[in-house]
């Protein structure tokens, strides 16, 4: 059958040039409008119908249908008040155009670069906004199965903290571990470590952690879980600016985008006064 409906919409394609639905391919009435195959020709590539074509174009002519049948139902049940959309129209179509214009503007003029140097200056100004809300910490994670027989070397290398001790974990891990996580030494928050461990896991037991040893094991099934802290930053804590990095570089272009919208709006609106395409007959000045 498809196979049918196929050759019907090619062969329909082969002569519908000659008018607009002369000769076209008639895919569905409602409420007395019709659809026709040359009608879909900006959504699909009509020049090369397969199978696949097919079952979109008959998914969009049951939707047209659908639409039709509600948007009459619609009218028929609503009053004229409730089927008044002018108005919506021309405010959608109005916020449309200002979105168009704008996103316009700043792809032609916003300045996108950022030095290292401006990022360095709203962090400090305005340290207490990087206040942290939990802890933030840097931290070795490490899933291995309770009987591989490096489990136990690993954790006391892990108990003693130093470089020689973590590239030794490092080598271990590699080759009996079952997941192994350093983080690349970014800071991270403590529900990121959480979720990586049994859903049985004490988060006060956890907690603990951040102010004692800095050691965590927990067990389950066949896998034992090791966390190690090499750092702790305690919550309301500022936080440290490599993390908020990428934060910084997000508000100072918010801040370059709402100046430069600013600025396009004062622009229009001052030239549009001058020039007499608008004016004001109030005066609200005190």
């Amino acid at each position: 059958m498809k196979n049918k409906i196929i050759g019907i919409i090619i062969l329909s394609l082969t002569v519908c040039s000659c008018g607009k639905h002369s000769n076209d391919t008639l895919l569905a009435e409602a409420c007395g409008k019709k659809l026709y195959l040359s009608d879909l020709a900006d959504i699909f590539p009509l020049n090369d119908i397969d199978t696949d074509s097919v079952s979109a174009i008959s998914t969009y002519t049951s939707a047209w249908v659908r639409r039709q049948l509600i948007t009459q139902k619609a009218e028929e049940l609503l009053d004229e008040n409730q089927k008044n959309v002018k108005a919506e129209i021309e405010d959608y179509r109005s916020s449309l155009l200002r979105y168009r214009l704008e996103h316009d503007y700043i792809s032609k003029n916003m300045d996108t670069l950022i030095t290292q140097d401006e990022i360095e200056n709203i962090y400090n100004e305005n340290k207490d906004l990087f206040r942290i809300q939990s802890p933030l910490v840097k931290a070795t994670y490490i899933k291995i199965q309770t009987e591989t027989p490096e489990t136990e070397n690993i954790k006391k290398m892990c108990l003693v903290s130093n470089s020689a001790n973590a590239k030794k974990v490092e080598e271990l891990c590699v080759m009996y571990a079952d997941k192994y996580d350093a983080f690349k030494g970014k800071w991270l928050e403590v529900y990121e470590l959480l979720r990586l461990l049994p859903t049985n896991t004490n988060y006060d037991e956890f907690e603990k952690i951040l102010t004692t040893n800095r050691f965590y094991e927990t067990k389950y099934a066949s896998y034992s879980y090791f966390v190690k802290l090499q750092s702790v930053l305690q919550k309301g804590s500022i936080s440290p600016l490599e993390k908020e990095n990428e934060n910084i570089k997000t508000i100072i272009l918010n801040k370059r985008k709402h100046d430069l919208l600013s600025k396009l709006e004062d622009e229009i609106y001052n030239a549009g006064i001058s020039n007499n395409d608008a004016k004001i007959y109030i005066n609200n000045n005190k």
